[in-house]
Parts: C-alpha cells; sequence; structure tokens
C-alpha cells in the first residue's frame, strides 16, 4: 500500500513538473515575445474585428482566405480583453496547452490494446513531455496562427475514434467524425485529415477482409500472405463498419457548409494551393523530390530546419540532437511493427499530413504545413524510450537500471534547456526578429491609439496600409479596410507631407527610416516640435507650414490644384510645390509626376519621375500637399512643368516661370 502511494505521488508530481514546464515555456513574456505582431497575425485580428461588427462568415478572403474557427475565437478573445497582441494570440496559446493533456489521452488510448496499461500510460507520459518541451511547439503556440488548432482537433478527434474502436460505441464514432470534421475549419493542411482516416480504413477494411477470408489459400493469396504474414486489424466486427458510416456521417454533417460553400466558390479552394503548388514549376517531379527531401529533412538535420524567423529559430530542426536519434529509432521501430493497425495509423499519418509541405515550393522545408504530423510525430521519440524503460526490469545490475534512467533525464533535460535557450535567447535576441514582427509599426499603433479620438494624425512608413497598422492603429475592419482615412492618414515623407485645413496641432509620426531629411522638413515647416521618440518612431507637431515663395493657382486636372512653389539653391538644392485637393478621385488609383526644368530658352536641363507621395485615400478636400523634387541643376532651370498621370489619363500644367 505505502509503494502504491509513493508510485502515486511520484506520478502526480511529475505530472505537475511537466505541467509547470508547459506553462512557463509558452507563457513566460508573452506581453513581450514575440514582439509586435506581423502581418499574417494581423490579417486574423481585422477579420475578427468583421466579425464584431456583425459580419459573420464561413470562409475569410483575406490573405489567399482563411479559415473561420480561429478569427472566431480571437472576436472572443476582443470582445472580452480588448484589441491587443495579446489577445490576438490568446487563442492560439490556450489550443497549444491543451493539446499537451489531449496528446496524452489519445497516446494513451492508441496503445491501450497493445501495451500493458502501466506502459501504455508511460508512453503517453513521454509522448506529452516531449510536446511540452519542443521548441516547434513552443514557438507556434506563442504566435497567432490558426495551425495551432490544427493539432487539437486531430489529437482530441483521434482519441475519440480509437476508443470508439475498442468499445465499440456508435456515439464515440459519432463525436469522432463530428470533432475531425472540424479539421477544415482551422487550417489548410487540416483538409488532409479526411484524405488520412479515408486511406486508413480502407487499408484496415482490406486487412480485414483477408484475415476473415476462411477459404484456402491458393495462388495469389498464398504468395501475398507470405509477403504480408498476419496483419491485425481494428475492424474486427461488422459493428465497427457501422461506426466507421456513422462516424463519416456526422464528419461529413459538420463539414457540410464549408463544402457547399467551396463547391460554389471553387476558386477559394484551390486559391492558396495555386499560388504555392509544385505543379507550376517548370520540372514538378524534381520539384517534389527537393521539396520531400528538404521536408523531412527538417525534422533532424541541423541547419535543414524551416528558415521563418516568425516560426522557428532559423534552420533548427523540428527534433534536436538529444530528441532526434529517439525519433529515428521510433521510426525504425513503427516500420517493424506495421502489421498491427496502431503503428500504420501511425505511419500512414506521418506520411499524409507531410503531404501538404511536399506538395508546395514556395519555401522548402515549410515547418508550418506539417503541423498537422502534431501530436502523432512525438510518439515515435517517445516509443524508442519507452521501449528502452520498458527493458529496466530484464537489465540485470543497478549500475544497468541507473544508466537507462540518467540516460533518458539528461535528455529531457537537456531538450528542455535547450528550447529555453533558443527561444528566449538565441531567436529572442536576433536582430531581425523585432522588424519581421513589425514591432516598428505595434509601437507605432499604440502611440497613435493612445492619442485623442479628435487629434490629426499623419503617418509615414515603408508599406500602405499594412495590416498591423490597420489593426492595432485604424482597429478598422477588413471590409472598410480600403475605405476613405479616417483614425490617421499615410504618406511617404520622405518626399511629401499632409496639411489639412486648420490643423495647427497635427501630430506626425514618422516610422525608422521613413522620415523627411532634416533639412527639407525645417524649410517646408519651420514651427517643427519635437514630441517623442520611440524606439523605432519619432513623432513631431509642425504647426504652420511655410508659405510657397511664389504664389500660384492652376488649375490642370480635376482633383489637384498647384498653389505655389519655392526655389532652394543651396544644399540639398530644389523646388517644393504646394498642392491643394479640389476634389477627390472616385477610386485608389495612384497619381504619377513627372516635373520637368528648362533653361530660357525651353531646353530640357533636369527631370524627376516618381509617384505622387500621399495616396487618395488619404486625401480630403482642402488639404495642401508639400512635396520636394531634388534638382542639382536648378541654377540653369528658368522654367518648367508638371505633368500628372492617373492610370490612362495624363494631365500637363502649362509652362511656368520659376522664380
Amino acid at each position: 500500500m505505502r509503494m502504491e502511494q509513493s508510485r502515486t505521488v511520484k506520478s502526480w508530481l511529475a505530472i505537475m513538473l511537466v505541467a509547470s514546464i508547459a506553462i512557463l515555456l509558452r507563457v513566460y513574456a508573452i506581453d513581450r515575445l514575440p514582439p509586435g505582431l506581423f502581418g499574417d497575425e494581423a490579417v486574423e485580428g481585422l477579420d475578427a474585428l468583421d466579425v464584431l461588427a456583425g459580419n459573420w462568415q464561413i470562409w475569410f478572403h483575406a490573405h489567399l482566405g482563411r479559415e473561420p474557427i480561429y478569427v472566431y475565437l480571437t472576436a472572443l478573445s476582443y470582445a472580452l480583453f480588448g484589441v491587443t497582441p495579446l489577445a490576438t494570440r490568446l487563442p492560439a496559446l490556450i489550443a497549444g496547452l491543451l493539446t499537451i493533456p489531449a496528446a496524452f489521452f489519445f497516446t494513451r488510448e492508441w496503445a491501450s490494446e497493445i501495451l500493458t496499461r502501466e506502459r501504455a500510460t508511460r508512453l503517453a507520459f513521454l509522448v506529452s513531455t516531449l510536446l511540452a518541451i519542443s521548441f516547434w511547439h513552443v514557438q507556434m503556440s506563442r504566435n497567432a496562427h490558426r495551425d495551432t488548432l490544427l493539432p487539437l482537433v486531430e489529437a482530441v478527434g483521434y482519441f475519440l475514434l480509437w476508443r470508439a474502436f475498442r468499445t465499440r460505441d456508435w456515439r464515440l464514432y459519432a463525436g469522432a467524425g463530428a470533432v475531425l470534421g472540424l479539421a477544415i475549419y482551422t487550417y489548410s493542411p487540416g483538409r488532409f485529415v479526411g484524405v488520412f482516416v479515408a486511406l486508413f480504413v480502407v487499408v484496415e477494411l482490406i486487412v480485414w477482409r483477408l484475415t476473415n477470408d476462411q477459404r484456402p489459400a491458393t495462388g495469389d493469396r498464398k504468395f501475398l500472405s507470405s509477403v504480408i504474414g498476419h496483419p491485425s486489424s481494428v475492424i474486427r466486427h461488422r459493428s465497427s463498419v457501422s461506426g466507421l458510416i456513422i462516424a463519416a456521417l456526422g464528419a461529413l454533417i459538420v463539414m457540410l457548409p464549408l463544402a457547399i460553400y467551396f463547391a460554389q466558390n471553387p476558386a477559394q479552394f484551390v486559391r492558396r494551393f495555386d499560388s504555392t503548388s509544385i505543379f507550376d514549376q517548370t520540372d514538378p517531379i524534381a520539384m517534389l523530390a527537393t521539396s520531400v527531401a528538404g521536408n523531412l529533412a527538417q525534422f533532424v538535420i541541423p541547419e535543414m530546419g524551416y528558415q521563418s524567423k516568425h516560426y522557428n529559430l532559423p534552420g533548427k530542426p523540428i527534433f534536436d540532437l538529444l530528441i532526434a536519434p529517439w525519433f529515428l529509432i521510433g521510426v525504425a521501430i513503427a516500420l517493424t511493427r506495421w502489421r498491427q493497425s496502431q503503428y500504420r495509423f501511425l505511419l500512414l499519418w506521418f506520411i499524409v499530413m507531410c503531404m501538404p509541405a511536399f506538395l508546395t515550393a514556395d519555401m522548402i522545408p515549410k515547418g508550418v504545413r506539417v503541423l498537422g504530423v502534431v501530436p502523432g510525430v512525438f510518439v515515435f521519440p517517445a516509443l524508442a524510450m519507452e521501449t528502452l524503460s520498458g527493458q529496466r526490469s530484464a537489465v540485470s545490475g543497478r549500475n544497468s537500471q541507473f544508466a537507462i534512467r540518467g540516460l533518458l533525464a539528461l535528455c529531457f533535460i537537456g531538450s528542455t534547456l535547450w528550447t529555453t535557450y533558443d527561444y528566449f535567447v538565441a531567436w529572442a535576441n536576433h536582430p531581425e526578429v523585432p522588424l519581421k514582427f513589425d514591432a516598428d509599426l505595434t509601437e507605432a499603433a499604440e502611440f497613435i491609439h493612445a492619442q485623442p479620438a479628435a487629434a490629426p494624425i499623419y503617418l509615414s512608413q515603408e508599406v500602405y496600409r499594412p495590416p498591423t497598422l490597420m489593426l492595432l492603429g485604424e482597429r478598422v475592419p477588413t471590409l472598410r479596410y480600403i475605405d476613405r482615412a479616417t483614425r490617421f492618414k499615410e504618406a511617404d515623407a520622405r518626399r511629401a507631407l499632409i496639411f489639412g485645413a486648420n490643423q495647427l496641432d497635427a501630430i506626425y509620426v514618422f516610422i525608422r527610416e521613413y522620415a523627411p531629411p532634416f533639412e527639407w522638413l525645417t524649410r517646408v515647416a519651420p514651427h517643427a516640435a519635437h514630441l517623442r521618440n520611440g524606439e523605432y518612431f519619432t513623432a513631431w507637431r509642425l504647426g504652420a507650414f511655410a508659405p510657397p515663395q511664389q504664389t500660384l493657382s492652376v488649375e490642370f486636372n480635376p482633383y489637384l490644384k498647384l498653389v505655389g512653389a519655392s526655389r532652394y539653391a543651396d544644399e540639398p538644392r530644389g523646388i517644393v510645390l504646394y498642392w491643394q485637393v479640389i476634389a477627390l478621385p472616385p477610386d485608389r488609383q495612384e497619381s504619377d509626376v513627372t516635373f520637368s526644368g528648362l533653361d530660357a530658352r525651353g531646353a530640357l536641363v533636369s527631370q524627376d519621375r516618381y509617384r505622387f507621395a500621399a495616396p487618395p485615400l488619404e486625401w480630403n478636400v482642402g488639404d495642401t500637399i508639400v512635396e520636394w523634387s531634388a534638382q542639382e541643376s536648378l541654377e540653369r532651370v528658368a522654367q518648367w512643368r508638371v505633368v500628372l498621370t492617373r492610370g490612362a489619363k495624363a494631365w500637363e500644367s502649362p509652362l511656368l516661370q520659376l522664380r
């Protein structure tokens, strides 16, 4: 009795230790790691704002199309906690944590008929521990990405399926089908879950048919029997077939809404795959071979892991050097035991759920597309460890048993420390990581959102209307993404500034190198006052702009009027043009400008062609847009003209004298 109590206490202590490690690795410093919120994460949030605005959809079109479950979970998170990077990541974090106990229950059920209860429990504990300390899973759990939901759905669905196989309870079959049907609502590789289960069932039906055929083995059947031996099938009774039909019906009912949508919109079904397919390459067979080799190598070979800094420490394999040998041994064990249904299930799971990565060529390897192998892929190293651990009783000598325990402890402790260092030190301090996660845009968005709602704000940064700024700064749903700017307006301040009518208190935010050159800023806005220096941005209040040296009133196109020009002969030499918005264009087509400087005889001296720095969605009638053009030969320029081009239309100003 005392020994049994001691064993129970040790088991609970081990569970609490693993749970604590799993939580710490996924929650520690979650408010600052990952830094910022990168575009793919922000798009989930923009769609969530659509949901909160009442636009409920079965499929979200942004960024090549997105499955809906993560969007709805993010909308719930926003409703409870507000629109923040952490709230955007919370569904993935919770799903990642829940996958660990789900993996335990799945593995124990999967192994219940091939191992004793004690060994099945030990195997399940090893699987959940390996998952808890996995750098790969830690990284994915801390990112706001819908693919983290797929392993949880699979773990729960396969747990119900294997329990249904064992108990032949139709309710479990129905539940398994319904849960697995949710896979297509999580992430595009989830569509392969149905393919995998269908293939497994077909194989098991064939094996069941062969093993239940009572006729004497002759001819081809005798040869086949000599090759494959006497495999066992998880399908042992006609009630199992009936149960599988119930499971299929449950899955079909759950999948039906999205299936109907895809039937009505077939382009959406293949949209993401079409953009990355190996079949679009000049040599698909060679590309397939390259993709298979590269995506398999990422599991165990150092420097061959996923290169994306969003999802990995570039080059880090899925299994580090302490776990990779166990993984390979586990695969070998599973291959030698393929005659048992459980191992066929495991091997087929791995092969089929790697197919989304095998069939794509946009990045090799593509770690995010093989996440569907979780948690099954962790059964392989756990299987090798459990097999060795199970030999302890057969190993003579206390030292040998101690060595086995010590080896396993070394691998787990070492891998945990390796993951901790690689994530919280190596990856966290990688110089490119902050900007990969749009930390600059996140910081600027937080500053913008903290300003009074009525404060006019102008912003200059690299990409027009990036998702991170639109989510955290503008807080606009996807459906209003291309509406006229409201919370802040954008222009490339390296070339131009917008001045709204009667907006002397406007705030100008310049992100990193997208600030105006200081010499031009002081010329155009001589009363500029510095407000704040962030890590990635500066904020200014510019006050009244300098009046033009030459006042004009030239209307030569329907939208913009030239109201002034200034000439600067000192360094940096150039001309400043003053535009006034007189009407708003009907669409968001941008304009190009060609400035031509001519001498007194009309000969071309200098010319500058450039994109008009203020996009039309940022204009308001009455705004003044001031832009400058560097002109090295300005001393010879006596007259000038401007051509404004918008799509197929072009407008040319009259020839103007330069004073």
